[in-house]
Formats: structure tokens, C-alpha cells, sequence
């Protein structure tokens, strides 16, 4: 918060010195010293309260996390925590299967073969 409103703070003064030196022609320190003053007032409060919102809807946020975590892909710890409430999942696998065939002098006899296409992870054991 205080950063926000020290960063609020600068931006305003900076921004109302140069908008008051421009629009005050005669006493442009004047102008200045005024548009600063009035440019940290805004900006301080303009900080605080966009602060205020962002810190309210990211609580909200975590909140909705928080409270439904099985829509964000997250499970709750095992009470047990060892290696036996897990296990690998099976590989994505392709299988072709081939006809008995003559090849020269050699019956070969019918028979698949299975190709692993992905890999295999590990998942929560039920």
C-alpha cells in the first residue's frame, strides 16, 4: 500500500508541476508549486483507492482457488503420503496386427505389434 501511494504521490506532483508551469503564463513557479500540489492530492488518492480494489478482487480471487480446487486440477494431499498411493498410468500405445504370411521358406506365424506412442505419468492411486 505505501508503495502505491508513494508511487501515486510522484506521478501526481510531477504531472501537476508541468501542467501548472504550462497553464500559469505569468508566475510559472507558482503554477507549479500549485498543479503539484493538487496533481500528489489526486494521485495519492487515485493510488489508495485503485490499491484498495486490486487487493479486494485478488483475495476474492484466491478465495474462489481456494474453495474449488478440484476445478484447478488440484488434489488434496494423502494422509499416508508414500510412494503406494500412486501408480503409472499406462503408455498411449499403437497396435498393428499382421495375417499369417509365407515368406520364401518360412511360415510366419500371425501375430501384433504395439508401438508406445506417449509416455506414462504418475496419478493418485484411488
Amino acid at each position: 500500500m505505501k508503495e502505491s501511494i508513494v508511487t501515486g504521490v510522484g506521478v501526481g506532483a510531477a504531472t501537476g508541476a508541468i501542467g501548472g508551469s504550462i497553464a500559469n503564463k505569468e508566475d510559472k513557479g507558482k503554477g507549479a508549486l500549485t498543479g503539484a500540489l493538487i496533481g500528489a492530492a489526486i494521485g495519492g488518492i487515485s493510488s489508495y483507492i485503485i490499491h484498495g480494489s486490486l487487493e479486494k478482487r485478488d483475495a476474492t480471487t484466491r478465495k474462489q482457488t481456494l474453495l474449488n480446487l478440484d476445478k484447478f486440477s488440484v488434489s488434496t494431499p494423502q494422509k499416508g503420503g508414500g510412494v503406494q498411493d500412486f501408480r503409472l498410468s499406462a503408455p498411449d500405445v499403437d497396435k498393428e496386427c499382421f495375417d499369417w504370411e509365407v515368406k520364401g521358406d518360412k511360415l510366419v506365424q500371425q501375430h501384433c505389434v504395439w508401438t508406445i506412442k506417449g509416455n506414462s505419468f504418475w496419478t493418485p492411486s484411488k
